[in-house]
């Protein structure tokens, strides 16, 4: 699969895969495009984004068997990335079981504020893709997105944070006015 889009079928395969390798119950999430494709948002995603659970007390298993399952997965930690909006946790849905694999989908407005974050022209796409698709909308991705830099603004350069706001503005003016 390295190398080939991600799309839905792989996706499935690749999340079967991972199960059968996983020899004790694991708890995953998708992530980004990930979770884009698994909800029929978008066609296919260049990689597997995904997340471990917060609590998971022994990770050692479960990337054991996600590096071999594949060398087109990226394990990333959300919240290293931008502060998660509130409820997030509340906002995230299961999408399905694989023998004692739970695949649960990470919360859509974290995943739109981090594409915005990084703008790039496919990012800026995907979260106008969810958007249209009902998975977010506009007053409350506001909502998130002003308490979200409230707490970026104590991490980070003030250079930063005010690129990050360009970034949701310009979006927000394009998509949500």
């Amino acid at each position: 699969m390295a190398g080939q889009p991600i799309n839905k079928k792989r996706l499935q395969a690749f999340l079967k895969r991972l199960s059968e390798l996983l020899k004790r119950p694991g708890v995953i999430f998708l992530l980004g495009g990930s979770s884009l494709t698994w909800l029929d948002v978008k066609q296919d995603s260049i990689d597997v984004d995904l997340a471990l659970a917060e609590d998971e007390a022994d990770p050692i298993p479960i990337l054991d068997a996600i590096a071999g399952a594949g060398d087109f997965i990226e394990v990333i930690r959300p919240q290293e990335l931008l502060p998660l909006p509130e409820g997030y946790a509340d906002r995230m849905e299961m999408a399905a079981r694989f023998g004692s694999l739970t695949v649960y989908l990470f919360d859509p407005y974290s995943i739109a504020l981090t594409k915005l974050a990084r703008s790039v022209a496919k990012d800026t796409l995907d979260v106008s893709q969810m958007l249209q698709a009902g998975l977010i909308d506009c007053a409350t991705l506001q909502h998130h997105f002003d308490s979200v830099l409230t707490r970026y603004q104590r991490r980070v350069t003030r250079g930063d944070w005010e690129d990050l706001k360009r970034k949701f503005e310009a979006f927000h003016n394009q998509y949500c006015s």
